[in-house]
């Protein structure tokens, strides 16, 4: 019977000295140590005690009371190649359990050998760059609630992973007080919770991408088409806004200056809700990338007939409205993503469409270093999509961060060239307030997007970077990429690799990267300000 546990080593030397009562020992145990700390924590998880349910389940598995499981991340997912096999000694001990030595185990036993030496576990080596790790998460330090994927563009691989806040794998895996567990568990920004794969949110503009290519495939438009932005949409009594009004703009303005009406326009034409469920399934929105890490979600993309089901049922809706692809087409509504599936949705943009099966694992070692196993880069699909459609979007994410009148033009970063697209994500359906109004509460501040690839004339690392209920996607999320990319290059590339070629070397437009005067008034984020209290088509909605 375990006594007590967790001793400190002042407690243990003293009992190792003065206790000398037969039948009671202090025994040393091995735990898992993470020198990280809460690095990477979502991504590692961590290990604790199995409990007495699981050895009934588990028995057959050879757990015992006193031995600890993976519960979260690798430790979970990896469980079977980490776990090592428990050595064994059998003796000869009297009834009151002490052994005895005047009688030989090998004259009683018969079955089987007396002794077996223990075997530890394999290695499981990760992609997971911490260079790239302590980055992101230094990154993220001025913000209280975040999550952030890097993945390598060429292989798929994630170099980099976190949430924010995180938890002590350490502390976990030595048990907590039950008032230490309710206290975490009651903290409203979910430091447990694995934000880049466990939530998911609105992309907001971010997924103007796919309404862009979704729109340029099925012929619905042309890069020269013009839309005249006035601030807003009437849809009979509904009004759906832009952040201003950008007067007469193209397909690259409106990627460029976020311009929602362009894309209310688009997203409203006969079909194209369809369309952008068809193109987003195609860059892998809407089910898991495969990576089936902490529960993985698959997101959701609405379709038509979704809707048409869905409002069946609601008495206050009639069919499909049209607000309900307005809504999508800027990324709201009912469309759900993770941070993983947005990294990687912008990673196969550069990638000229291929889309990869991303990977935590690079391989397996025995604990001798030898090869056991190796995972090397998959292909998921090579998404069918005309190269000029990609190459004019590539284009237009990089006027985003160069141009003048791009969301993100103000962060733009000087030595490194990034392609990306800003987006606000709106969590409540009052708008955000201004002027002498106070300031919303933090669970109705949007949620601040931004998504790319560098350097933007030959892709390196695609990103995407939340910050729950950070605010403007431009002002909060793009600084946060911009230092994540910068120091990239700075400190993990090396120096023959630290300057790509120019995005004007490829002979495509180019525009004023070098200019540093801010542009002529202000730009503001991408965030419509629907005020849909009477308007469920225009409301913000959940996935189902």
């Amino acid at each position: 019977m375990v006594v007590s546990e967790n001793v400190s080593r002042e407690v243990m030397a003293q009992l190792e000295t003065s206790l000398d009562k037969p039948g009671i020992h202090v025994a040393a145990v091995q735990r898992r140590h993470y020198p990280g700390g809460t690095t990477a924590a979502h991504a590692i998880g961590y290990l604790n005690e199995v409990s007495a349910d699981e050895l009934k389940t588990r028995k057959d598995e050879g757990y015992q009371a006193g031995d600890t499981i993976g519960r979260t991340g690798i430790e979970r997912q990896w469980e079977p190649y980490l776990r090592g096999h428990k050595g064994f000694e059998k003796v000869v001990v009297n009834r009151r359990g002490l052994r005895r030595t005047d009688v030989r185990i090998a004259d009683l036993v018969t079955d089987g050998p007396v002794s077996q030496s223990p075997s530890p576990g394999n290695n499981v080596i990760l992609t997971l760059d911490l260079d790239v790790q302590r980055i992101v998460e230094r990154a993220l330090r001025g913000v209280r609630s975040a999550a952030a994927v890097v993945v390598d563009i060429e292989t798929g691989r994630i170099l980099a992973i976190t949430s924010k806040p995180a938890f002590d794998p350490n502390m976990m895996s030595g048990g907590l007080s039950q008032e230490s567990v309710a206290r975490v568990l009651s903290d409203r920004l979910r430091p447990f919770r694995d934000k880049a794969l466990s939530d998911t949110f609105n992309p907001g503009s971010t997924f103007k991408a796919i309404t862009a290519l979704a729109g340029l495939e099925e012929k619905v438009i042309v890069p020269e088409d013009k839309v005249k932005c006035g601030g807003h949409i009437q849809i009979g009594r509904r009004r759906f806004r832009c952040t201003k009004a950008h007067k007469t703009v193209n397909l690259y303005d409106a990627i460029v200056q976020s311009c929602n009406v362009f894309f209310y326009d688009l997203g409203g034409r006969p079909g194209m809700m369809n369309r952008m469920a068809k193109t987003a399934a195609d860059f892998g929105l809407g089910a898991p990338s495969g990576l089936g890490l902490n529960g993985e979600q698959a997101g959701f993309i609405p379709t038509e007939e979704w809707h048409r089901a869905r409002d069946a049922t609601d008495m206050k809706n009639e069919g499909f409205a049209i607000g309900h692809a307005l809504n999508t087409a800027i990324g709201e509504g009912a469309v759900r993503v993770t941070v993983l599936q947005m990294a990687l949705l912008y990673a196969t943009i550069a990638a000229d469409g291929k889309l990869w099966l991303p990977q935590i694992v690079e391989r397996v070692e025995s604990p001798a270093g030898q090869i056991l196993e190796e995972f090397p880069p998959r292909v998921r699909r090579e998404v069918s999509v005309a190269p000029d459609s990609l190459a004019f979007l590539r284009r237009a994410l990089y006027g985003v961060v160069f141009d003048a009148k791009g969301t993100a033009y103000k962060t733009r970063p000087h030595h490194i060239e990034i392609a990306g697209k800003t987006g606000t994500a709106q969590v409540f359906q009052g708008g955000r307030r201004g002027g002498d109004e106070p300031p919303l509460p933090y669970e109705r501040v949007d949620h601040a997007w931004f998504a790319g690839f560098a350097p933007a004339a030959k892709p390196r690392i695609a990103f995407a970077v939340l910050v729950e209920h950070g605010g403007h996607g431009g002002s909060v999320a793009a600084p946060v990429a911009v230092e994540i990319v910068e120091n990239y290059f700075e400190s993990v590339v090396p120096p023959e690799e630290r300057n790509p070629p120019r995005l004007s070397h490829r002979g495509e437009r180019r525009l004023s990267a070098t200019a540093d005067k801010p542009p002529s008034e202000p730009h503001h984020a991408d965030k419509p300000e629907n005020t849909p209290d009477d308007d469920p088509a225009a409301a913000t909605t959940g996935a189902p």
